[in-house]
């Protein structure tokens, strides 16, 4: 998805692109250039900041030169939100490979616990910070810094529908809108906070949610 911005026409992506580029691209599938590029583009942003990062220095970490990025990315923020899709498509597929509507009642807090506890998330979640001020100081990226994070709520409230759907017999207690942005917040709260709450893990915290309000009916 292309966001309004900066634009390099096909000529200036033309003569940015050097001969090292180039023999680069011929060597590497496209679909890899463009992937280590992401990786690196997610990496720099959350280390350095979108604003302060530069293009540079995200095709250098990745093993290119500048014009790899442009034959890849109309602008900083076209790739900006490509990282940001990856990033929101990474967090969906690990809940999605966890939560599944055959897991017993008895065990769907651990699955919670996993889905929610398995990774450092103080990476990911310094990404989030600077995309939200990101698209605060860039306002045509905020549709789709929203759209990104509804397709999150959405895909959260999918899971938490299959799971209720498959198990009549107990009952979430709440609305399961209301739990699926309940667990959402709550593990986005606790990122935020983890300086101050000494180790405390987001895993444990939203299972011990869900332990809580789930009862047989």
């Amino acid at each position: 998805m292309t966001v309004t911005g900066r634009r390099l026409n096909q000529d200036q992506m033309s003569d940015a692109a050097s001969p090292d580029d180039r023999q680069t691209a011929a060597r590497t599938p496209r679909a890899e250039v463009r992937e280590r590029l992401l990786v690196a583009g997610g990496e720099l942003f959350a280390e350095q900041g979108v604003h302060e990062a530069r293009l540079d220095d995200v095709a250098a970490r990745a093993g290119f030169s500048k014009g790899a990025v442009y034959s890849n990315f109309s602008s900083k923020e076209d790739l900006v939100a490509q990282v940001m899709q990856r990033a929101t498509n990474l967090v969906l597929g690990a809940l999605e490979d966890l939560v599944r509507e055959d897991i017993a009642a008895t065990d769907i807090g651990d699955v919670v616990r996993a889905a929610f506890g398995r990774h450092d998330q103080r990476a990911q979640f310094a990404l989030l910070s600077e995309f939200r001020g990101f698209a605060l100081r860039h306002p045509e990226l905020m549709p789709e810094f929203v759209r990104q994070r509804q397709v999150l709520q959405d895909g959260v409230r999918r899971l938490v529908l299959l799971w209720f759907g498959a198990h009549p017999e107990v009952d979430p207690g709440m609305p399961l809108d209301a739990l699926a942005t309940t667990l959402i917040a709550t593990n986005v709260g606790i990122v935020f906070d983890a300086p101050a709450l000494d180790g405390v893990d987001p895993g444990e915290v939203v299972a011990a949610l869900v332990e809580a309000v789930i009862r047989p009916r």
